[in-house]
């Protein structure tokens, strides 16, 4: 995967593949159920093959490195920051926080469902760090994609209260991201960040009903 990252990319592609793979969030929002489900992992494929070209976007998927110790070592350190995060805006700020609303509406469909759309979430992530990566060093890059990737949360976690959203998307969500960023790095693969983000997502709607 690492090979799409810091390469210089051609501006009006780039430009081209930010609105294609935009759209596909839009039909993951707003996009009937059979058109959402698939929306942006198809768009963010077509995005990174119109920038990229097929051969580097098929290496995206390579074989991980260190597959089962990057997925324990960046699922935990995810729970562990974005619980601590949660716990602290809601008990010691007394923040209220929007929960996804997929945790209040559970259906055994969503283990069908949840990996596609979340593999679209990582196409549209790494999408972004490797464009920011091009003029940008990773680190930054990555930052940059997080900001993006917590902001197009908003309408998702928004609690009514626009300060309060915004640091919790950013806090969380974003953080998160980052988590996710540097699993794909560490691995070489997006395979990686991928699965560490389902279990995370099955994670917190298991955490949820068990409570419930």
């Amino acid at each position: 995967m690492n090979n799409i990252l810091g390469r210089k990319v051609d501006l009006t592609k780039a430009i081209i593949g930010a609105i294609i793979v935009s759209i596909g969030f839009l039909g993951l929002l707003f996009a009937p159920a059979i058109i959402s489900i698939f929306s942006l992992t198809i768009t963010g494929i077509l995005s990174l093959i119109l920038v990229y070209g097929k051969k580097n976007v098929a290496q995206i998927f390579s074989r991980p490195i260190s597959p089962f110790k990057n997925i324990i070592k960046y699922f935990f350190l995810n729970l562990v920051v974005s619980m601590g995060v949660a716990l602290i805006l809601k008990y010691a700020l007394h923040w209220t926080l929007q929960s996804n609303p997929v945790n209040e509406g559970f259906s055994p469909l969503l283990f069908i469902t949840i990996p596609i759309m979340l593999l679209g979430e990582e196409l549209f992530s790494i999408y972004f760090l490797s464009i920011f990566s091009s003029k940008f060093n990773l680190s930054v890059a990555s930052i940059l994609s997080a900001v993006i990737f917590g902001l197009v949360h908003f309408s998702t976690y928004y609690s009514g209260n626009i300060f309060h959203t915004l640091v919790h998307i950013l806090l969380i969500q974003g953080v998160a991201r980052i988590i996710f960023n540097q699993a794909a790095i560490k691995s070489n693969s997006i395979i990686t960040s991928w699965i560490v983000h389902v279990l995370f997502d099955f994670s917190t709607i298991l955490i949820v009903l068990f409570f419930s």
